[in-house]
């Protein structure tokens, strides 16, 4: 629970200062982000568990990683520099990533998606529409 609630807690702040920045350009403001993911990610790594030697699966996820963050956080940039709400733009992004996500953990990892996940969805899916509408 208390990992949940970190990462809601995160993810609140991080579309706060997105949206309230007023940085005209991103480049800065995502490089000064990335020095402190990057500070802490490397303390993190020297100072808990085994020597830190990335091998090739750590460098391809990460690399995987890292590009989508980037576009995830020039994606939400520029959509709320144009106008869309944070109330909309978060949900409806949200919602759709989970859908797809839904659909590629059932098709490649055979997972289960019960009634109840497959009605959450088509909850959340009708919201974001609503939420779209305006």
């Amino acid at each position: 629970m208390l990992l949940l609630a970190l990462l809601i807690a995160s993810g609140v702040v991080y579309h706060l200062a997105q949206r309230a920045s007023g940085v005209v350009s991103p480049w800065p403001m995502l490089a000064v982000a990335y020095g402190a993911a990057f500070a802490l990610a490397s303390l993190l790594a020297v100072t808990t568990g085994p020597r830190w030697q990335p091998g090739r699966a750590e460098l391809v996820a990460g690399l995987a990683v890292g590009l989508a963050a980037f576009g995830i956080e020039a994606g939400f940039f520029f959509i709320y520099r144009s106008g869309w709400s944070l109330s909309s733009a978060s949900v409806i992004a949200n919602v759709s990533v989970s859908a797809i996500l839904a659909i590629v953990g059932i098709a490649v990892f055979g997972e289960h998606l019960s009634a109840a996940r497959a009605t959450g969805l088509a909850l959340a899916a009708v919201a974001a529409y609503l939420i779209a509408r305006g």
